[in-house]
């Protein structure tokens, strides 16, 4: 029940006058006292509400610039760091993530996790001096613990740092990712209830967690449906998810935003979006004599490039401009074939290797300029070229509008943006830098936001080159995947089970 001040001082006003012209005036006193007693006891109900309503339903709406997820958030205080783990210690954490977890103000790196015998142990052993050097550089901040460890599996991770981590980093494959969420939970459990009895008040004691979030890896999941999985099993548990949709993030992506927004570059309201990514080096490993990466594995990844690559311009399309929405698309296995046109049985993924497709922007209250409507248009091509043509790489992103368009790369956060007029005209070029950690403006943000502090002032955001809170969401997270489903569903005769069990099946390959 809530009282306000002003009942309050009216109820107490009210009281003195009775009393004091009243010829009852001892059997008022009574009622004051037993009045007070209960208004006491309805104030304390109102700062400590039921644990039945601390937490919100899955299906409570969400705002993408409402910053704070559908889930309560458990904050650190201003004066602490955020102390995170890792999940998985390839590529990506070399030069992409891993380092900006222990570069990024108020943050610390105090734990990893791979499932080799031993390699994570080998990883601290050789990183272990530079990241100690980063994990003590906020003096200000006073941790209990912040010594990096090495483990073999999440279980032991999780038990030996239950009052220290803060955030895990999840970044294996997309195919383990609901494993992995599912095992931090698991652990979670093992963690915080013990055998142990607390005889006084006859029940088990219990371990705190002061986890907060999980930073998953793009694409979250495989399909829409492992990804909706993840985050709803984190949100049961008060866990905030945050996708690694980076480029939301970057320099590059906010300024785009700032010339959208102004609309005296494009005008007022954006008509097309397309978009063309092509060019067999961007196959990552597919020439390298090892196999098939697993980035074409659907095992592991889910289908092609597309998702690997092509996620990060659907969800900045969804970002700037809203939901893309009635897609339709052409997919192939242009590739079959084999390099340069040759047949070799087994040495060629078994995925989609080009996609084109087609959709408008949907209704939404985010988009940062007039959006809805407009046509989105994009075509990957991964496919190898023919011996006697050979294909050039291409990466270009073009935003139209009523007075202009925007062209920039789509993958490259250093790279420029020209402006150009109604007659295609380059009448402006923006230059950027490229962060040295493509990942460490998400991450400063997310810690930003885990902290509870929230940078307002435009000249310390532009300063240290970061959001106050995050702008890679869960609901993000979702709609892309389901933006991917419903691009690949007929290679793959839908992505509503475990679609990657059923290679013969699929249709892509008939």
């Amino acid at each position: 029940m809530y009282v306000s001040n002003v009942a309050w001082r009216g109820y107490l006003l009210i009281t003195y006058d009775a009393i004091m012209n009243s010829f009852y005036t001892p059997l008022l006193l009574l009622l004051l006292i037993s009045s007070s007693a209960w208004l006491l006891i309805a104030a304390a109900s109102n700062l400590h509400p039921s644990p039945a309503f601390t937490s919100l339903p899955s299906t409570t709406p969400f705002h993408p610039h409402n910053i704070m997820s559908t889930t309560t958030a458990h904050f650190a205080t201003k004066s602490s760091s955020i102390q995170w783990g890792i999940i998985g210690l390839g590529d990506v954490c070399t030069i992409k993530s891993g380092p900006a977890f222990y570069k990024s103000r108020n943050s610390k790196l105090i734990a990893v996790m791979r499932r080799s015998p031993g390699m994570a142990r080998r990883w601290v052993t050789e990183n272990r001096e530079v990241i100690q050097r980063y994990n003590n550089k906020d003096d200000s901040i006073e941790d209990d613990n912040s010594e990096i460890r090495g483990y073999d599996n999440v279980n032991q991770m999780i038990a030996e740092n239950i009052n220290e981590l803060d955030a895990i980093y999840i970044a294996t494959p997309p195919g383990v990712h609901l494993e992995n969420v599912r095992q931090i939970i698991s652990a979670l459990d093992d963690a915080t209830t013990t055998t142990g009895v607390d005889h006084a008040n006859d029940r088990k004691k219990q371990q705190s967690s002061r986890l907060k979030a999980i930073y998953v890896e793009k694409p979250c999941g495989r399909c829409a449906w492992e990804t909706r999985i993840m985050i709803d099993e984190l949100h049961h548990r008060n866990i905030q998810f945050f996708p690694a949709y980076v480029s939301r993030a970057h320099e590059r992506t906010q300024v785009l935003h700032k010339l959208l927004s102004n609309k005296s570059s494009i005008g007022d309201q954006v008509r097309k979006v397309h978009y063309v990514q092509r060019g067999s080096s961007f196959a990552r490993g597919l020439d390298g004599g090892e196999g098939i990466p697993w980035r074409l594995a659907s095992e592991y990844s889910g289908g092609g490039l597309v998702m690997d690559m092509g996620c990060h311009v659907l969800d900045r399309i969804d970002y700037l401009f809203g939901p893309i929405v009635d897609v339709k698309s052409e997919v192939l296995r242009k590739g079959a074939g084999g390099v340069g046109g040759e047949e070799e049985e087994g040495s060629y993924p078994l995925v989609e290797d080009y996609v084109s497709m087609n959709g408008r922007i949907g209704q939404c209250d985010w988009a940062v300029i007039s959006s809805e409507g407009a046509i989105v248009e994009c075509l990957w091509d991964f496919s190898p070229p023919d011996k006697n043509n050979e294909k050039n790489d291409e990466d270009e992103l073009i935003i139209t509008g009523t007075n202009g368009s925007l062209r920039m790369a789509g993958m490259g956060a250093g790279l420029p943006i020209e402006v150009l007029d109604v007659d295609g005209n380059v009448i402006e070029t923006i230059e950027f830098e490229a962060p040295m950690h493509a990942a460490q403006p998400l991450i400063q943000s997310i810690v930003n936001e885990l902290r509870g502090v929230d940078i307002d002032d435009e000249e310390e955001r532009q300063q240290q080159h970061c959001l106050g809170k995050s702008p890679a969401r869960a609901e993000n997270a979702i709609r892309t995947s389901e933006v991917l489903d419903a691009i690949l569903n007929s290679y793959y005769g839908g992505r509503h089970d475990e679609f990657w069990t059923r290679p013969e099946s699929w249709p892509g390959l008939k």
